[in-house]
């Protein structure tokens, strides 16, 4: 198939990316910045969300098979600061990406997020009514609406958990964010009452592009890892993989926090039946998903002087 990714330069795109080319399929990775990131083998073009009529012709010219949305702004402090420029590319660009996928008769898969939930209710099936406290997580719930509303058939909405892996910028995934910080001085505070069921980037982008090849699964679907865990217990077990002491970071509560952070969602988890048992795929262990996690390049040299016990790590130029 020709597969045109969107967000191609991001943690989950860059990984779809090079599930695609290592399935055999031709690649087509897009991404809103300059095309300097390269993902799957291939440079990414430039191409923005925002752009109706370049996407349009762009997507004419090369008549996909198939179509990968993981582009979003998914920070939800930048979706607070600038919440109509994020709804241009969360809610419009997935609509119109949406819609010109049908046109072409294009196989589209929409990625969503947990966060159209409140956490009151975990796990949630899809099936359960989402009830989302944050704008980011309101603006994506109304692109699962608007993309859902194209077409019955052919299409996919997939809601993924909070995400481990390795970015091609090296500071997107959790664990990049933790020794980014680390390395900045900075004083980190992680939840033991904020509980996630994370998912490993690489596992993802296998099981979308699984689903790219089973045309007969269509609609709203979960995937996430098969565990969950508090996001302190999360930094923990991540600094445990890195030989780092865990006393450099702090326990905090996401109830004492709330007035400061506002509304968050406690707890996160998903029921991944009826997907789980319909794919070849299959979730991984948190330990799983631990075991791919890379020192980023860059900070090699500063992990090498930090760690307490830089020999836990191997790292692999």
């Amino acid at each position: 198939m020709k597969v045109a990714v969107f967000g191609a330069s991001g943690l989950l795109g860059s990984a779809v990316s090079q599930s695609v080319v290592r399935r055999g399929h031709l690649l087509y990775p897009y991404s809103n910045v300059s095309p300097t990131v390269h993902s799957g083998g291939q440079r990414c073009e430039a191409l923005s969300l925002e752009n109706d009529e370049q996407l349009t012709r762009e997507l004419f010219d090369q008549w996909p098979d198939a179509i990968v949305n993981c582009a979003a702004v998914s920070s939800p402090d930048a979706v607070n600061l600038f919440p109509e420029k994020a709804k241009l590319v969360n809610v419009v660009g997935a609509h119109r990406l949406a819609s010109i996928a049908s046109h072409i008769g294009a196989r589209f898969i929409h990625i969503s997020t947990d966060m159209v939930f409140d956490g009151k209710n975990s796990p949630y099936r899809s099936t359960d009514v989402p009830n989302p406290l944050s704008e980011y997580g309101k603006q994506k719930l109304e692109a699962e609406k608007k993309v859902l509303s194209v077409n019955e058939e052919n299409i996919v909405v997939l809601r993924i958990t909070l995400i481990n892996g390795n970015s091609p910028s090296g500071k997107r995934s959790q664990h990049e964010k933790i020794l980014r910080g680390l390395a900045e001085q900075k004083t980190l505070t992680f939840f033991d009452d904020e509980i996630r069921q994370p998912c490993s980037s690489e596992n993802t982008s296998d099981a979308v592009v699984e689903l790219l090849e089973r045309p007969q699964l269509n609609g709203l679907f979960h995937w996430a890892g098969s565990e969950e865990v508090s996001r302190y217990e999360l930094a923990i077990r991540i600094l445990r993989h890195f030989g780092i002491n865990s006393e450099k970071i702090i326990r905090g509560s996401v109830q004492t926090a709330s007035a400061e952070l506002g509304e968050r969602p406690n707890h996160l988890s998903f029921i991944l039946e009826p997907l789980s048992s319909k794919l070849c795929v299959q979730p991984l262990s948190i330990e799983e998903q631990i075991q791919q996690l890379k020192i980023p390049l860059d900070m090699y040299s500063w992990y090498r002087k930090f760690a307490d016990c830089p020999s836990s790590y191997v790292h692999r130029f």
